[in-house]
């Protein structure tokens, strides 16, 4: 009976979010970044070579883990959306599959739960970008090493060092890195494998590392995906103005959660599992990191969030000593995250761009051919006409303008070969651009919509 509860409870909660996922595909676009991939997937799609040819912010294993699907489910943002919603799917089984791993499998519909009350998770489970691919990614890692650790059967020691790859190569996200290597050298202490043994779990580790960068990473070009992806995260981190705190203070249930769970993780960190103690180090980890390299954007936070989450429910597990009052303490929790669930659901528009934005690309579509090179910073209404920049301008983010990754003589010198039919600056990353009225000679206004935003036509010569 015991078992059939937990089944019902699980299949409902998880059917829940994947019907409502299908709606929530449709929610307005808040999120510049969310146009920019968009753009940027559709030059590649075109046949521009993406790092060399077309612009792209993000490492490989973005595009490696979300393109295929992209293409398949039909080449709109609902499709790049559904793509990223079914990965953070997969993450929630990942969790599924860790806690039973535990023997904890109350925990884990206890991480579930809680996670959808989180906005920096629920957010992010449905939008255009990367970090919650880390995530899945690295709780797939976790769960496989957790797994070879039981039973030494090495594909599980492969796939955990695959999936850790594909982390990295996302977003260059080192942060499960240390639990990884100390899983392994746990190993000795825990099961007292030889140190000859551990040595050639490392070997193996590098030798899958080294394979998947030969055969998925090197062919986007090293240099190319240095300037694009490295260079420009390095000249960011200079521009960024809020510290993780001052993104805490806005969460102060996920605060909560992070707060609570480390010091709990403190004092009681001798009297740990192997697994418990992967998991803190994870988190404490991810927390020093973000304190030092400040999170660029809110969104961020998500790949702190999760660890956390797993964390703090498996410590508060530890305080039950009546496991029935626990699960009750669960259920409670996913009844209630099943409301908030479906409340979020119901009040959140399907309507994706707002009218302004639809009226501005019936002008586009009006004046231009599929063929016609359109430049805009507000690059959903390049996504959604489908006329799209000069490749080396799929991204025009405040991130690229502010840290001088685009100067304003190479956006000039893109401008006069490419000579885009339409020019819109709309949200201010083009404005707040140096000489960027001067390069605007030969162009008149065909469309305003306010002071900020306008629709400029190239004249004919």
């Amino acid at each position: 009976m015991k078992g059939k509860i937990f089944i019902i409870l699980t299949t409902i909660f998880l059917l829940v979010i994947f019907f409502t996922q299908f709606k929530l595909v449709n929610r307005p676009v808040s999120d510049n970044d969310e146009g920019i991939y968009l753009t940027s997937f559709l030059l590649v799609d075109k046949g521009y070579q993406p790092y060399k040819k077309a612009y792209f912010s993000q490492p490989p294993g973005f595009l490696l883990s979300v393109y295929p699907e992209f293409i398949l489910f039909g080449k709109t943002l609902q499709a790049a959306r559904l793509t990223i919603s079914l990965w953070s799917f997969i993450g929630l089984l990942a969790i599924l599959w860790l806690s039973f791993e535990l023997k904890n499998k109350w925990a884990g519909l206890l991480v579930i739960g809680l996670l959808f009350f989180i906005p920096s998770y629920y957010s992010q489970a449905l939008t255009f970008q990367s970090d919650v691919l880390v995530t899945t990614f690295s709780l797939l890692s976790l769960a496989a090493i957790i797994r070879f650790r039981k039973k030494f059967f090495l594909p599980w020691f492969i796939l955990s060092s695959i999936f850790l790859n594909m982390a990295f190569w996302t977003k260059f996200d080192i942060t499960f890195f240390p639990s990884f290597f100390v899983a392994i050298f746990l190993l000795m202490k825990e099961k007292g494998i030889s140190f000859k043994k551990i040595i050639n779990l490392f070997l193996i580790f590098i030798s899958v590392s080294l394979g998947f960068f030969i055969f998925f990473i090197l062919p986007f070009g090293i240099k190319d995906v240095f300037y694009n992806s490295i260079l420009l995260r390095f000249q960011a981190s200079s521009t960024a103005s809020l510290s993780l705190i001052d993104y805490l203070k806005r969460d102060i249930f996920l605060s909560s959660i992070i707060f609570i769970s480390l010091i709990m993780g403190l004092l009681k960190l001798k009297i740990l599992n192997y697994s418990q103690k992967i998991i803190f180090l994870w988190s404490i980890f991810i927390f020093i990191l973000f304190i030092f390299y400040r999170p660029l954007f809110s969104h961020h936070l998500v790949i702190l969030t999760v660890p956390f989450v797993v964390l703090f429910s498996q410590l508060i597990e530890s305080l039950f000593r009546n496991k029935i009052i626990f699960k009750v303490l669960v259920i409670i929790v996913i009844i209630a995250s099943l409301c908030y669930r479906i409340y979020i659901t119901k009040k959140t528009s399907t309507i994706l761009i707002n009218d302004e934005q639809r009226a501005a690309i019936s002008i586009i579509k009006k004046y231009t051919n599929t063929n016609d090179v359109v430049l805009s910073d507000e690059e959903i209404l390049n996504g959604m006409s489908g006329r799209l920049p000069p490749p080396e301008l799929a991204d025009v983010s405040y991130v690229r303008v502010r840290s001088n990754n685009l100067t304003p003589e190479n956006f000039k010198k893109i401008i006069n070969v490419y000579k885009p039919k339409l020019i819109i600056p709309w949200n201010g990353r083009l404005d707040s651009m140096k000489n960027f009225r001067e390069n605007l000679s030969g162009y008149i206004i065909l469309a305003s919509f306010s002071e900020t935003k306008n629709i400029y036509i190239r004249i004919a010569q």
